[in-house]
């Protein structure tokens, strides 16, 4: 268990279909006043799937294959709760607001919030920048050539239809705009932006909490009125 928490430490630190395919490296960087975060990874991309290798801080690998994800560090991937990058964040406001991704030069979208710009060239995205209180996160992308196709990359790997945390946890998560992880004395801290832009830090344990999901159980450390009620709703209904 903790190193499937270790693991998404790393992933979590912060869906439009495009119909075509890439490969790149891309670079991750979130700062404000006080802190600053940096993440090396390379992608390669295929109609909305992605496998990514996150090659540093540390290296692990993570895929979205339509609406399942998974990660692990060797060529066995396990399935995993849903990882979003500032790529389909923006490409998920872009569809709400209906604003078409065929263009040049730069978009933003504010919203109550925050606010997030893509930036395009030639018809590529090169860099997403996302603005929440006093936090920047910058993703910038460089795109190669490649032998290799997606499918062939894929064929490295062993998706295993399996989890470390049951499902029914994942549909918590789907609660918040995003958020990040911690794992810290035997349990995963999940720092979350909810849909107001309020913060919201729950506990996952295999130990001990308040409420009992399978063989976990959550406690809600912070949040809103509003929140809490949405998150005990969605426990209630999964158990």
């Amino acid at each position: 268990m903790k190193k499937f928490f270790s693991v998404l430490l790393i992933i979590f630190a912060s869906i439009y279909i495009f119909s075509f395919s890439y490969h790149a490296f891309r670079f991750v960087i979130e700062y404000s006043k006080d802190i600053q975060f940096t993440r090396y990874e390379e992608v390669f991309y295929k109609d909305g799937n992605k496998i990514v290798f996150v090659k540093s801080p540390k290296k692990i690998i993570w895929v979205k294959l339509g609406e399942k994800y998974y990660m692990g560090t060797s060529e066995k991937l396990k399935l995993c709760p849903p990882i979003k990058d500032l790529e389909d964040i923006f490409n998920d406001y872009a569809e709400f607001h209906k604003i078409s991704q065929d263009f040049d030069g730069e978009i933003t979208i504010s919203e109550d919030v925050f606010t997030i710009k893509a930036i395009k060239i030639d018809g590529m995205l090169r860099k997403i920048i996302r603005k929440f209180e006093n936090v920047v996160t910058e993703m910038q992308y460089i795109y190669i050539p490649t032998t290799y196709t997606f499918d062939e990359v894929l064929s490295n790997f062993e998706l295993i239809d399996e989890s470390d945390v049951p499902e029914k946890i994942y549909d918590i998560l789907n609660l918040f705009l995003w958020f990040n992880v911690e794992y810290v004395d035997d349990a995963l801290k999940v720092y979350a932006v909810d849909k107001n832009g309020e913060g919201v830090l729950l506990e996952i344990s295999d130990k001990k909490g308040k409420f009992k999901v399978d063989n976990f159980y959550i406690s809600i450390l912070e949040a809103s009125e509003e929140t809490r009620k949405e998150i005990e709703n969605e426990i209630s209904s999964n158990n």
